[in-house]
């Protein structure tokens, strides 16, 4: 019968052999722990890493650290920005800064963080920002109630009182817009950050009116925009600085109110007529940045030429009559009509056209002399043509011609009358 029980060499190499992989088992063990807490030395939670994007997939993001396998992003920890395209975040080959969050598995998976570490870049930004009064810019992702929110790497706020220099009615033609920023107050414990676009305008403005007016001089033309209107000119905006262009400058010619010239939104050139920093103020002129159209018009006008005309002013003893666009002449009492005329409105309105013969012209003086009566022909010409009497009650289409002849009418025999004495007829 064969004996199947192990020798006792056989039970001493058995037992040392046990020994010998339970030696092992403890050493690897030991080794992992060591592994481990060299890991857990390493890598701490909250530390701020660098890497390379080596993969993107619907896991998670694959960064390479410099560690002997690769960090992982989970989507969630991406972007604190929500239901977006991890594409749309990173790229492969990117370098990103990442947070470590833990370390996870006996191999030591690093477990990633960009939107911890991009928060906490962005609040050293902000905070910066906030010490040293730098322009941040960041883009407008939503409309909420009383304003927008904008993406800084963490959300930020602006109220609409902040939005821009004048009120806002329409919010949501800035969604998706990139915006300059300042910030007016941060709240870290409650991750809460507001911001005005307002006061970075007003700062830009304000740097841009300095430059400006720094580099205006007298006489000199420049390209503006119609920034808004008055009963007494127009301001022009000339790139962060407004200059006023006073009534008497917008044009050659009289007008009533800025509107019959130029329109908000408008283009202009006009001549720097002043500048005084020390006033804040610009004065402009638009009429002396286009042609004379006097001197045009008394290039091409000879005496005793006679030419259309429309009544512009009427004044005691002259009615001024624009002959024209922007040239006026003067029409005194005396040359007004055959006829004695005291008071000009009783026969004159403003915009009555009317012909005149030029009787003078003094380039120096600007002044051109003119006659109504003397454009006539004759008396008969000057009264029928151009003067119209403007009183009466329905007759104003009469001329006084007309008038007097009617009146003169009254102390004739009429046809009948003088036929029944054997007179001749009046003609």
């Amino acid at each position: 019968m064969t004996n199947t029980e192990p020798t006792t060499e056989e039970q001493n190499e058995t037992a040392a052999t046990s020994d010998h992989e339970n030696a092992d088992a403890g050493e690897s063990m030991e080794s992992l722990m060591a592994a481990q807490d060299a890991m857990d030395e390493a890598f701490k939670p909250g530390q701020l890493l660098s890497g390379k994007v080596v993969r993107i997939d619907s896991e998670g993001v694959l960064v390479d650290v410099g560690y002997k396998t690769e960090g992982v992003i989970p989507l969630h920890q991406l972007s604190h920005r929500k239901d977006i395209d991890p594409n749309e975040v990173v790229k492969v080959g990117e370098q990103v800064d990442v947070t470590v969050t833990r370390v996870e598995g006996a191999e030591g998976t690093l477990i990633l963080s960009k939107k911890r570490a991009d928060l906490e870049s962005a609040w050293f930004r902000v905070i910066k920002a906030h010490e040293t009064g730098e322009v941040l810019t960041a883009t407008c992702t939503e409309q909420v109630k009383g304003g927008l929110i904008v993406d800084l790497g963490l959300r930020g706020f602006v109220p609409a009182s902040h939005v821009d220099l004048r009120p806002v009615h329409d919010l949501s033609d800035y969604v998706g817009e990139s915006l300059e920023l300042k910030v007016l107050e941060i709240d870290k414990p409650r991750r809460k950050v507001v911001l005005s676009r307002k006061k970075a305008l007003e700062e830009q403005r304000g740097k841009m009116r300095e430059n400006t007016m720094k580099n205006l001089e007298e006489g000199q033309i420049v390209s503006g925009t119609v920034a808004r209107l008055t009963n007494f000119g127009a301001f022009i905006n000339l790139g962060g600085a407004d200059g006023l262009v006073h009534i008497s400058e917008l044009s050659w010619k009289r007008i009533k109110h800025p509107n019959e010239v130029v329109r908000v939104g408008e283009p202009v050139d006009v001549r720097v007529l002043s500048v005084s920093p020390e006033k804040d103020r610009i004065s402009l002129s638009l009429r002396q940045a286009r042609p004379d159209p006097w001197t045009t018009a008394v290039e091409s006008m000879r005496i005793n030429d006679i030419v259309p005309g429309k009544v512009s002013k009427l004044a005691k003893n002259y009615v001024f009559v624009e002959i024209a666009d922007g040239v006026e002449g003067l029409v005194p009492i005396s040359e007004l009509a055959d006829f004695r005329v005291t008071k000009p409105a009783e026969h004159f309105k403003p915009d009555q056209e009317v012909k005149v013969k030029v009787l003078e012209i003094k380039p120096d003086s600007r002044r051109i002399l003119l006659s109504i009566r003397q454009a006539g022909g004759g008396s008969g010409g000057g009264r029928g043509e151009n003067v119209t009497s403007t009183r009466g009650d329905g007759n104003s289409g009469f001329t006084i011609g007309d008038r007097l002849q009617g009146q003169l009418a009254q102390f004739l025999p009429s046809n009948s009358e003088a036929s029944e004495s054997g007179e001749k007829p009046a003609e």
